[in-house]
């Protein structure tokens, strides 16, 4: 063989060991798969606690509201009692009737006022307590 082609394979065979093999990258691509499996179940767990704290938070924020109101006017009536908070919820806006959706199961906070004892109860959902004993969906 001549020089030449003797340089010429060399420069090819150089040239053929840029790069990653096709089992070097199925291996990375198997990596990256586990790691998904791993981290796409805990990410929703992540998200869905996110919302459950979310939502103890604004039910606190609407009992702490209701609870003024009520220091206020002693006399309000439990049904003027849930536009009321809304009004103060909104900002002050005339016509706020309802309380914010619950972030977890995406339907509208209740408050629920005895006045025989005083209580306050914030609900979510179908009647799931989320301030201030949580039961249901709520319960920690």
């Amino acid at each position: 063989m001549t020089s030449l082609s003797i340089r010429k394979m060399n420069e090819l065979s150089k040239k053929k060991k840029k790069g990653f093999t096709l089992v070097e990258l199925i291996i990375v691509i198997a990596i990256i798969a586990v790691l998904a499996a791993i981290a796409i179940p805990k990410f929703g767990s992540i998200t869905r606690n996110a919302n459950l704290k979310a939502d103890i938070a604004t039910a606190k924020n609407i009992h702490g509201i209701a609870a003024e109101l009520i220091a206020e006017n002693p006399s309000i009536a439990a049904a003027d009692l849930t536009s009321a908070v809304a009004k103060k919820v909104d900002g002050a806006a005339s016509n706020a009737t309802a309380l914010p959706n619950s972030k977890l199961n995406n339907t509208a906070f209740a408050v629920t006022y005895t006045s025989a004892d005083g209580n306050i109860v914030v609900t979510a959902g179908s009647g799931n307590e989320v301030y201030p004993k949580q039961t249901g969906t709520y319960a920690s």
